[in-house]
């Protein structure tokens, strides 16, 4: 083994010369990741939905310095799913990392869910998980990393999340299978199951439904969650997609099929 040098840690966490795409990346927690992997050398294209949130995170790219590429992505749709994968491919000639962001979050009673609001939450978070896994595992070369967002709810779920909670359930076991069967060609796959972490998901504990924003609901409602915590603190988007970086990169080699809990101790596994 190499001796051990300042140099030698933090080049196994750069990223440099690899591509990798990430869904979700027009917001919260997938925009972070994105900009967090294009700073450590990556290529990043970003997909979404959200157009202006694809080009906000753009715009936080260029101040940076390290450019993201981005494209609109329905992540419910496998064929879009594909050709964006396809493209990835054609342009920078491989697919090194996926991380999937992407995710939707319904509150509603178990009584009250309607089939609609079931299929919807499924069809995102879990076909679109399955469908960009299934595409990226395809081509990947080996040393790649797929990564899995899915939440602490998978550990101690609430009233009213009942589609998440059985989504991201789903995701979890996704993940298993799908590093069991990838790590013959040398791909690593693995979940990421954050705390609470504010993010554009959580707007809705605290946002009137005219839209306008109640500050001192919002301070109350951080204030519970971090109280959940060991440490009193809440999560960050930038702790998150640290984890994702060490996952894509080579200081995550020997970790494959894992759920990594962030949560600052609010649940311990």
């Amino acid at each position: 083994m190499s001796s051990i040098t300042t140099s030698t840690i933090t080049d196994a966490f750069l990223v440099t010369g690899k591509v990798a795409l990430v869904t979700g990346g027009g917001s919260g927690i997938g925009r972070e990741a994105a900009l967090v992997l294009a700073a450590a050398g990556a290529c990043v294209v970003a997909t979404d939905v959200n157009e202006a949130g694809l080009a906000e995170t753009r715009a936080r790219s260029e101040e940076q310095e390290t450019p993201i590429a981005t494209r609109a992505l329905d992540v419910s749709d496998p064929v879009a799913v594909s050709r964006v994968v396809d493209d990835a491919v054609a342009e920078y000639g491989h697919l090194d990392i996926l991380v999937n962001a992407a995710g939707v979050m319904i509150m509603r009673s178990a009584l009250d869910v309607t089939p609609d609001e079931l299929e919807r939450v499924f069809r995102v978070n879990v076909g679109g998980t399955f469908y960009a896994c299934q595409a990226a595992g395809r081509v990947m070369r080996p040393g790649g990393s797929i990564i899995n967002l899915t939440s602490s709810i998978i550990d101690r779920t609430s009233p009213g999340r009942i589609t998440y909670a059985m989504s991201k359930g789903a995701v979890v076991q996704a993940t298993r299978t799908f590093a069991l069967e990838l790590a013959p060609a040398g791909i690593r796959v693995n979940s990421i199951a954050p705390g609470w972490v504010e993010t554009g998901m959580t707007d809705q504990h605290w946002t009137d439904p005219d839209g306008t924003v109640d500050h001192d609901k919002r301070a109350a409602y951080v204030e519970m969650m971090a109280a959940a915590s060991p440490l009193g603190v809440v999560g960050t988007t930038r702790d998150i997609a640290l984890a994702v970086l060490q996952l894509a990169s080579g200081a995550g080699s020997f970790v494959t099929g894992q759920v990594v809990r962030i949560n600052g101790g609010s649940f311990m596994a």
